[in-house]
C-alpha cells in the first residue's frame, strides 16, 4: 500500500464530474469544514454557479487539472463513465480516488490502484434531485470499501461529519446492495406510478391520483419510520382477507395484465413479512400464496 499524507479536514478534497451528487457533496464538504481543493464540470454555467457557492474551491472544465489539485478525490459521473474517467487521468502514488457508485467493484478504479493511489468507493443511499440537495446528507447510511485502513477510517468519519452514517461493504455484495437500493426508490416510484394509473377508469388522470395518493405515502413512510417491520405492513394481506384480494386480482387484470403481474409477483414476495404480524393463519397464508401465484 502506498502511504498516504494525513488524511484530515484540511486535506485537499477534488469532486470530478460534480452534477446533482458531486455539486452536493461538494457543498456539504465544505459547510462542513472541509478543504474542497478543487472541482471539474464540463458546463460553465454551472461551474459559474459552483464559484459562487464554494469560495475557495477551483472550479475547472478539466478533470485532470482538478485530480492535480488535490489528495482525495471523489469521481460523481453516473456509473458508465466511472471507469472512463479514471483510465484518462495521470494519477500518482500518495493520492486517494474515490468513486460514489453503488453497484461498481472498486476494480473500475484499476487505472488508478496500478499507478500507485489508494481507491475507496464512498456511496451515500440516498437521491439527489439537485445540485444544492445538501440536505439530503443528513441521516443517510454511506456505503465505504477500501483496502487502506487510513482511507477507510477517514471516509467513516467524513460520514459522521456530514450527518449519516458509514457500512462496510465489499465489491462482491454490491449488486444485491444497489438492487435494494433501486427497489426502495426507482421502483417503489415506478409502482406508484402504476397504481395511480389504476385511477384512469375512475376519470382521474395519473398525475391527479399521484397527488391524491402523496398523503397515502407519506403516511406509510411514517409508519415505517416509526413502528419498522412487519407492524408498518397493513391491508388485507396482514387480515388474511382472501376474498378482498382475489377481488384485486380479477380487477387489476381486466385493466392491465402487466400491472395484475406486478401486484401477485409483489405481493407473494412480502407475504411472509405480512405474515410476522401473528394474524395470518397457515391454511390463509397458503390459500392467499396459491392465488397469487394463480394471478402472476
Amino acid at each position: 500500500m502506498s502511504p498516504l499524507p494525513e488524511l484530515n479536514k484540511q486535506t485537499p478534497i477534488g469532486i470530478i464530474a460534480a452534477g446533482r451528487l458531486g455539486s452536493s457533496m461538494a457543498i456539504a464538504l465544505s459547510n462542513t469544514g472541509y478543504n474542497v481543493a478543487a472541482i471539474s464540470s464540463r458546463q460553465a454555467s454551472h461551474r459559474e454557479w459552483l464559484s459562487s457557492r464554494i469560495e475557495n474551491a477551483v472550479v475547472v472544465e478539466n478533470p485532470q487539472t482538478a485530480a492535480n489539485m488535490a489528495n482525495v478525490v471523489f469521481i460523481t459521473a453516473p456509473d458508465r463513465n466511472i471507469e472512463d474517467i479514471c483510465s484518462y487521468i495521470d494519477w500518482r502514488s500518495h493520492q486517494a480516488v474515490v468513486h460514489c457508485a453503488g453497484v461498481l467493484p472498486l476494480s473500475a478504479l484499476d487505472r488508478a490502484r496500478i499507478a500507485g493511489s489508494e481507491t475507496a468507493g464512498f456511496h451515500p443511499l440516498q437521491t439527489f434531485p439537485s445540485p444544492d440537495s445538501t440536505g439530503r446528507m443528513k441521516d443517510v447510511s454511506f456505503a465505504i470499501e477500501s483496502l487502506n485502513p487510513a482511507l477507510f477510517y477517514w471516509l467513516r468519519i467524513l460520514a459522521t461529519d456530514l450527518g449519516g452514517s458509514a457500512f462496510k461493504i465489499e465489491s462482491s455484495q454490491r449488486p444485491a446492495y444497489h438492487a435494494s437500493a433501486v427497489m426502495a426508490c426507482g421502483l417503489l416510484a415506478g409502482l406508484t406510478g402504476l397504481a395511480a394509473e389504476m385511477w384512469e377508469p375512475l376519470g382521474i388522470d395519473r398525475a391527479d391520483a399521484l397527488k391524491r395518493m402523496i398523503p397515502l405515502l407519506r403516511a406509510t413512510v411514517d409508519a415505517l419510520d416509526e413502528k419498522g417491520l412487519p407492524d408498518a405492513v397493513t391491508g388485507p394481506f396482514v387480515r388474511g382477507d382472501v376474498e378482498t384480494i382475489t377481488s384485486h386480482l380479477t380487477a387489476i387484470a381486466e385493466n392491465s395484465v402487466k400491472t395484475g403481474n406486478a401486484y401477485a409477483a409483489l405481493a407473494r414476495a412480502s407475504l411472509h413479512i405480512a405474515r410476522e404480524q401473528g394474524g395470518l393463519s397457515d391454511s390463509a397464508f397458503e390459500h392467499i400464496e396459491s392465488l397469487l401465484l394463480d394471478g402472476n
